[in-house]
């Protein structure tokens, strides 16, 4: 079967995911390709595999993960380090020479930030080699799904990634609903599109903020925090929770999400976009903030591709990959050319995040002006069968993997665009400085706890 991988990527597919599924005791491999459209091809694990990774540099992770989780030999793997085990730091480091010293940046940070070490590598203040290490808390949240009852399993995702619970549930109940065969209301179809979108403007606007703070500009970082807080305080009217979690179940929603939404964004809505775009234009009218931004963190379009990017990341490179264009997932269709940049440096990064924040409210009004009518929720019966869905949340294409057998969660795997776009750091880095480590960093705007297992 992976004959058929090999001729899928030689044909022009991107090589979207690799997991590992266990049934009845044997090992499958799951290769997910995308040429427009998602093909998941399955290879039994007998034996040493042959990498992936010299024909799609994207599988690298995918690979090691699978290696060290479920025993899997891959033959040709390049890079030894471990991935997601802790290790001594000193077991990673490459090089042993007077000139280079060795900074540990991690686990523990400044600031409120998730558990991730970094090991670099430096000669003054260039970077040599840097190797991210970020498994640290092992929630085991793949695990907690098996077994437990479909009407509770959509909290567990909804906790996968708190500050993206949205994009996760709608992520994990579209891929149960595929794989029973539930049809979603059109209401509640509506209702789970705009909640993705307030969640994409609130991230965006968390990581503009960010970069914000990183340069020195209190009222602009504030301003901005401020808007996002709006956000918050209108999806916790709408739904009685600042991250909207317990709205979006399997079938809909659990309540009438969309008549709350259209009440409380009537009255809300037009001063929070306000708040918002004169918050971001204030920060793109900042030239001292510009000219950090501006050619830091540079990833050539070619390496974005290569490495699998996704969302802003990969845009701010000019790589064309919003889903929302193509998978049938928003109630409204997207109006006018997707947000690109094409010169791939942090500032592009915060543009296309501009450009998406100022989508992503008038996709919020055509979903709530269309009102569709009737249930919220449908009525379904139990029964097996495994599919993969996909949402773009607002780190980029977010994927689930849902297997139900005997009538309860088998498997549930899960590819979030962070873990896409963690392998895209340290490319990024080279030519750049120690004082540019956190400006990169939050114009990725990924998160530790959507790698964490």
């Amino acid at each position: 079967m992976l004959s058929s991988v090999e001729r899928a990527l030689d044909d022009g597919a991107r090589l979207a995911w690799i997991f590992a599924d266990r049934i009845d005791g044997a090992t499958l491999l799951h290769y997910i390709v995308d040429n427009g459209e998602m093909r998941d091809i399955t290879a039994h694990a007998d034996g040493v595999v042959p990498t992936m990774a010299v024909r799609a540099a994207s599988a690298d992770w995918y690979e090691r993960e699978i290696s060290e989780r479920f025993s899997v030999a891959f033959a040709g793997v390049l890079e030894r380090r471990p991935l997601t085990r802790e290790v001594p730091a000193e077991q990673l480091i490459r090089h042993q020479s007077p000139e280079v010293s060795t900074v540990l940046y991690g686990p523990v940070r400044s600031g409120i930030v998730e558990s991730a070490r970094w090991i670099v590598e430096t000669a003054g203040e260039d970077f040599i080699d840097v190797y991210p290490s970020m498994f640290f808390k092992h929630r085991g949240l793949e695990e907690r799904f098996v077994g437990t009852p479909l009407d509770l399993a959509p909290f567990v995702a909804e906790h996968v990634s708190g500050v993206t619970a949205s994009s996760h549930v709608s992520a994990f109940c579209r891929a149960v609903e595929c794989a029973m065969g539930i049809t979603v209301p059109e209401r509640a179809r509506a209702a789970r599109a705009v909640l993705v979108e307030l969640e994409r403007i609130h991230q965006h606007l968390d990581s503009l903020a960010k970069l914000a703070d990183d340069g020195s500009l209190s009222v602009g970082a504030a301003a901005t925090f401020a808007a996002k807080e709006r956000i918050h305080r209108l999806l916790c009217d709408a739904t009685g929770n600042r991250f909207a979690r317990g709205t979006i179940c399997i079938g809909g929603t659990r309540f009438d999400a969309l008549g709350r939404l259209h009440d409380v964004c009537a009255r809300d809505l037009d001063a929070a976009e306000r708040h918002a775009r004169a918050a971001i234009d204030g920060l793109a009218a900042t030239q001292s903030l510009l000219d950090r931004l501006i050619g830091t963190g540079r990833l050539p379009k070619t390496t974005v591709e290569a490495l699998g990017g996704v969302g802003p990341v990969a845009r701010g490179s000019g790589v064309s990959c919003d889903v929302r264009t193509r998978d049938g997932y928003l109630f409204t269709p997207l109006r006018g050319e997707e947000a690109l940049e094409r010169n791939g440096d942090a500032v592009s990064r915060a543009l296309v995040r501009i450009a998406e924040i100022q989508r992503s409210f008038q996709l919020v009004r055509n979903a709530l002006d269309a009102n569709p009518q009737g249930d919220h929720l449908a009525r379904y019966d139990l029964v097996d069968g495994e599919a993969i869905a996909r949402v773009e949340s607002p780190p980029g294409e977010l994927l689930y993997f849902v297997r139900i057998a005997n009538g309860e969660i088998a498997r549930v795997a899960i590819r979030s665009a962070s873990y896409a776009n963690w392998p895209l750091f340290v490319p990024s880095l080279p030519g750049n400085i120690f004082t540019d480590f956190s400006f990169i960093e939050h114009s990725f705007g990924a998160s530790q706890a959507e790698v964490d297992r």
